[in-house]
């Protein structure tokens, strides 16, 4: 399909459709009610966990991609675990929650990420991936982060 212009403002027309249906509520996804470990890592754990929290707020603008920002925080929490001389994450659980721009006339969205999970030590290695990464909610378009708080 060539990009002629008016395929390209029908590509416009449908993102700005996209994006007020979006702003029409909040969206929450979460891994579930119960903490979760990677069936790779089950029995092959330390009896010692330290459990860790990492809660991040990022401001995005034209459309939310929840996968690549739950993995973020993910990863950040990785590396606090690392500093406790742990290897593995377990019992992980995630939430988040996107909140449209209602009174914002910039298009921005507000992204919420809660990451609790348990540091330990293990032979195996950490599969560098959220559990229950399918159930991640987003808003479609191209993301553009702005700012991030930790």
């Amino acid at each position: 399909m060539p990009l002629s212009m008016s395929n390209v403002a029908n590509i416009f027309v449908k993102m700005r459709r996209n994006r007020s249906k979006a702003k029409s509520h909040h969206i929450d996804s979460s891994s579930g009610d119960e903490p979760q470990t990677h069936p790779a890592l089950q029995g092959a754990v330390s009896l010692e966990k330290i459990p860790l929290e990492q809660r991040e707020t990022f401001v995005c603008r034209d459309g939310v991609d929840a996968t690549k920002l739950v993995r973020v925080v993910r990863g950040a929490l990785y590396q606090k675990a690392q500093t406790y001389g742990a290897n593995v994450l377990v019992d992980e659980r995630w939430t988040c929650t996107i909140c449209g721009p209602r009174h914002r006339a910039d298009g921005t969205f507000k992204v919420e990420v809660h990451y609790a999970a348990s540091a330990a030590r293990s032979d195996k290695r950490d599969p560098q991936r959220p559990v229950a990464l399918d159930s991640a909610r987003s808003v479609p378009g191209l993301m553009t982060i702005l700012s991030r708080l930790e």
